[in-house]
Parts: C-alpha cells; structure tokens; sequence
C-alpha cells in the first residue's frame, strides 16, 4: 500500500520540523519540548490565538501525571492515557494529518505530540480577542433584543442555540478558502428545512475555490447563483440572532461566517424588508399602519424622482396653480428638468456614502451641512429650483424608512429617472414592466422572491399587511398539532 505523504511522522522531532519548514520562522509559531521517560513530548499553539492560561488549567496536570508515572511508556500509550483519561477537555480531537494539524493549530487548538505515536492530540484552548457582544448596528429595534452577532463564528452559534433549546437544531461546519480555511456554519432545523435545499447550499459552499474568505459577502454569490443580474437578491442578511431564529422557524437556513458579524438567510422575500422585530412588540392594527406606509415610502423612494422627471412630457397631470408654481421656479434653472433631478439625486448619493464612511462623530454633521451648503447655492446659482430641493428631501427621507434595501432604492430611482426623462410616462411604465419582471424572475430554493404580492395569495398578503396576535398563532398552531396527533 502506498504510504500517505500527508501523514504526520511518528517521531516527534521530525514533526517539529515538518511544522516549523511549513511556518518559517513565523513568530506567533509556540513549541515547548518535555522530555517523557527519554523520549520528546510536545507541546504546540499559536500565541493570540489559544489561551495561556487555559492551556496551563487543562495541560499541567495531565501532563505532570504523564511524566511522573512509570506505569505508562510508549507513545501509543502516552497518547490513549492522556486522551481517554487525563485530558479534560470538550472540544478534542485526534490529528493524522499535517494538514489538519496546521489548521487546528492557528484555529486557536493546542497539539499534542508524543515520540512515537503517528497521532497527536488537538485540545480546544482558543483564547483569541474578540468584539463583546454589543448593540445591532444596521437592524436596530427599539423594543427588540439589544444584542447583535460578533465577529466570532463560535459566539454567534451560542447566541442563537441560547434562544433555540431544541435537539433539532443543527450546526454543520464547513471550511472555506484555501488559504484563510475560514469556518463557515449551516444553520437550519431538522425537519423545517428541505433537505434538497439544504444539500444545495453545502454543495455551493464546497465547491468555493476561493483562497481567502473574508466575510460572508465572499460566499454570498455561490449560494445566490444565477442571479447576479437582478437588482435584488434572494438573500438577506442580518446581525441580529433573534431574526435568525425566526428565520429558522420558519424552515429557512441561515449561513455564519467567522469573521462578520452578519448571518446569511436563504431564501428571503421581498415583503420581508417591510418587517421589523418591533412589529411583534405593538399592537397588530398599528404594524399594520406602518407597513402601508413603509410601503408608500419604498415607491416614493423610486418612483416619485422619475415622476417629476416625466411631468415635462404631461403637464396636464398637475393642478393649473401648481403648474404654474412650478414653472416659475424651474424659469430661473440653467438646465432641463431630467438633468436637474438627475445632478441633484446624484449629489445625494454622494452625501450620504460620505456620511456613512466618516466616523460617526462628524458623518451625520457633514451631510446635513453640506446638504444644506449645497442645496441652497444651488438654488441660488440656478443650476437647481427649489421644489427639486423638496423632492430630494422627500426621497432621501423615504429611502431611510427600508435600509436594507437601500442599495436597490438607489439604482431604480436612476433608471426612473432616466426613463421618464427621455420618454414620460410610457418610457416610466416600460421601465416599470422591465424592473417588476427582473425581480419576479427570481425564484431562488423553489420559493418566488415577491411571493405572496406577485403571484397573488389573498391570504398570504393579509399576513404581509398585518401580522396575526400571538392567541390566534396558538390556536393555528393547536388545531395543527391536533390535526397531526388524528393522523398518527
């Protein structure tokens, strides 16, 4: 039989070589040599990433043991002891492999290795930096959970298996990039998931031929496949563990990447960007006031800038006073009325990516005045009227109500403008028609992204509208059981 090249040696001063010809002299690079009744034992980690001391509280005693007693000799002996016996330890493993013992090494475990043995032990001592947990950044709620994913894959599982104490949820861990070997976990419950969707996504993310994964945005594209022409995506993303566990609920399958504080939900639906988890804190007739106008606030965010473009075409469609209003004040404007909303809708985008990317300290004050600033030389150069002010403000504000979307808002209000600039209302209506059929091309997992709106579900889009008290999911969801409980 052919020997395997990637097996570790079984003497430990060729493995000490092998580790440190494939580390160099990286500097983080830890090996301690104890000497067992004549022959080497080696102690390895990687500084910054497991803990001294935890490896002192696990590895002192067990190895003192070791040594002292004269009963256990051999290293096939040394290792079956301290594994099975002394080592107490949750999170340890055998290690066959030079490979896999690199990767457990700069994971933050700490390898054992004895002469004479071909396995060495890998013991979870991680003990590397991490973000506590803190406040949600992007999904924020007033009434909801206060507590967001951190940049720890590990602590970001435990958040969500805090919240969901059933045996049937599952974790699968999958390593990505070549390089960066960077955790990637399934997070779905065991029998609310389809299993075909399931074997879909690890497909996808074994298949990732990246040699670094950064962050979940590296893995997003593999598992949206298809579908990087459309301007909206059949995933979501979210910091927040009580969304994923909602998600979950409902047999969606959520995606963690060590390294950002964000969880993938696949697959998601347009009607869900309208939700909040403030939503089931008020009363259901008032979330049902706010999602109508959230919705409103979405199609004035992209329509309403294209609209005005197009009243060039017909201006019957305004009131005689206020035509005349406008007319007056676009009078005195230096270009034509697309190109004034289009220069303006461009100014705002580049006041808000500024506000986003300075520190927050100064971000928010330099939008507003430099809004301002500009804004009102504008109008007073000529170069924009002042009703096209009031419909900035307009827009900008409605685009804040749905951040999550924000992106999108932004690249549709350009194409409606550019359509009702060129052509009126009919070049607005094609821009409509193409724009509504390249988000219902989407149908990512077998689930249609603006379903239940298009096709229509007249009960389904109540549940969009208004949500349903907690007393009437109960007796769903009793009338359920007892229906299951029949069928049995």
């Amino acid at each position: 039989m052919e020997k395997n090249q990637n097996a570790l040696p079984a003497k430990a001063g060729e493995t000490k070589k092998l580790i440190k010809a494939l580390a160099g002299d990286t500097a983080d690079l830890n090996i301690t040599e104890l000497d067992n009744k004549g022959s080497s034992l080696l102690v390895i980690s990687a500084e910054g990433m497991a803990g001294s001391l935890l490896i002192n509280e696990i590895l002192s005693a067990p190895l003192s043991e070791i040594i002292s007693d004269e009963s256990i000799k051999g290293g096939e002996q040394t290792v079956s002891c301290l594994f099975e016996k002394l080592l107490i330890c949750a999170d340890k493993a055998y290690v066959t492999t030079i490979d896999e013992l690199m990767t457990r090494l700069f994971s933050g475990f700490c390898i054992i290795v004895c002469d004479g043995c071909s396995k060495a032990i890998a013991a979870g001592t991680q003990g590397f930096a991490s973000r506590s947990v803190s406040l949600p950044i992007a999904d924020q709620s007033v009434y909801g959970p206060q507590e967001g994913f951190t940049e720890s894959i590990r602590v970001n599982i435990s958040a969500i298996r805090r919240r969901m104490k059933t045996p049937k949820l599952r974790f699968e861990l999958i390593q990505t990039g070549g390089l960066s070997k960077t955790d990637t976990a399934i997070c779905y419950i065991e029998g609310r998931a389809d299993r075909k969707a399931i074997s879909k996504i690890r497909r996808e993310i074994n298949g990732i031929k990246l040699d670094t994964v950064l962050s979940c945005g590296y893995i997003r594209p593999f598992v949206e496949k298809g579908y990087s022409l459309t301007l909206f995506s059949p995933s979501r993303l979210t910091e927040r563990p009580d969304s994923v566990c909602a998600a979950l609920n409902v047999g969606r399958i959520a995606i963690l990447t060590d390294g950002t504080p964000f969880a993938i939900i696949i697959p998601a639906f347009f009607s869900e960007h309208f939700i909040t988890p403030d939503d089931y804190v008020q009363k259901p007739l008032y979330v049902a006031f706010i999602r109508v106008l959230k919705f409103f606030a979405f199609f004035l965010a992209t329509l309403f800038p294209g609209i005005y473009a197009a009243s060039v075409f017909e201006p019957e469609g305004f009131a005689f006073k206020l035509l005349l209003n406008l007319y007056s004040a676009e009078e005195s404007s230096q270009f034509p009325l697309g190109t004034e909303v289009l220069i303006v809708t461009v100014l705002l985008e580049i006041l808000r990516e500024a506000g986003i990317r300075l520190p927050k300290a100064v971000g928010s004050a330099v939008s507003i005045v430099g809004g301002l600033i500009i804004g009102d030389a504008a109008v007073k150069c000529g170069i924009i009227s002042a009703p096209l002010l009031i419909l900035v403000g307009l827009t900008a504000t409605s685009s804040f109500v749905i951040p999550e979307i924000s992106a999108q808002t932004s690249i549709i209000r350009f194409i409606f403008i550019i359509a009702g600039s060129f052509a009126g209302m009919t070049g607005l209506a094609c821009a409509l028609a193409v724009v509504t059929a390249n988000v219902c091309a989407m149908d990512e997992l077998s689930a249609i992204y603006t379903s239940p709106i298009i096709p229509v579900d007249i009960q389904r889009i109540k549940n969009v509208l208004m949500r349903k008290s907690f007393k009437t999911l109960q007796k769903s969801k009793t009338k359920a059981d007892d229906k299951g409980a029949e069928g049995l």
